[in-house]
């Protein structure tokens, strides 16, 4: 069959095929290309949570949700400094944040983050990121509770909700400016084009 196609593209002096294939795709061409490697084929349209700002919602979300918690069981050990310190640190994280994602999210952009282009060291670190900030997490919840600095608790869940709506509102805005989306799935981040679908987030 391909040495007749192959002799018809001969005298047409072009590909028969050429007229059925999609040219429409959604995905940006710097990511495109290496998306399939050995994570397999990319999505088209990924769900829900596979969009990198709901996972940073829900994570801001329950970091509030844990913070309200907190303060319901041992607000009465609350003090001012450790409101103010939580405020700090929060906008802290939050203002390092701002200064530094644009050169993050254009590295995802250019598909260094898709898995099939890491290094294996780079696989490892970005295997190993979550699970350490959870335990790096734990401990010092652990610390606190053993010294009983309750008021800090507060203070520390303070920050980590800032900084987590803080990233969700960065992450959107960058989003609607470059009209894409960030997706995030099997260890891999890349980027989705919306203008073709006409979204805005």
């Amino acid at each position: 069959m391909m040495p007749l196609l192959e002799t018809i593209r001969a005298y047409l002096g072009r590909c028969p095929l050429q007229a059925s294939m999609r040219t429409d795709l959604k995905v940006r061409p710097a990511t495109a290309a290496a998306a399939g490697g050995q994570d397999g084929p990319l999505r088209v349209e990924p769900g829900w949570w596979r969009r990198y700002h709901n996972q940073l919602f829900t994570m801001a979300l329950a970091a509030s949700a844990a913070t309200a918690a907190a303060y319901l069981l041992i607000g009465d050990e609350l003090g001012y400094p450790d409101v103010w310190t939580g405020l700090a640190i929060g906008a802290g994280g939050a203002l390092g944040f701002l200064l530094g994602h644009r050169k993050q999210y254009a590295r995802v952009a250019a598909g260094e983050f898709i898995r099939a282009n890491m290094s294996r060291w780079q696989r490892v670190i970005r295997n190993l990121g979550g699970p350490v900030a959870l335990i790096l997490s734990a401990a010092i919840m652990v610390l606190f509770i053993r010294n009983e600095m309750f008021g800090q608790i507060i203070g520390f869940m303070l920050a980590v909700s800032l900084i987590g709506w803080a990233t969700y509102g960065i992450t959107i805005l960058w989003e609607r400016r470059h009209h894409t989306t960030l997706i995030a799935e099997k260890g891999s981040m890349y980027t989705l084009d919306t203008t073709a679908e006409g979204e805005n987030a």
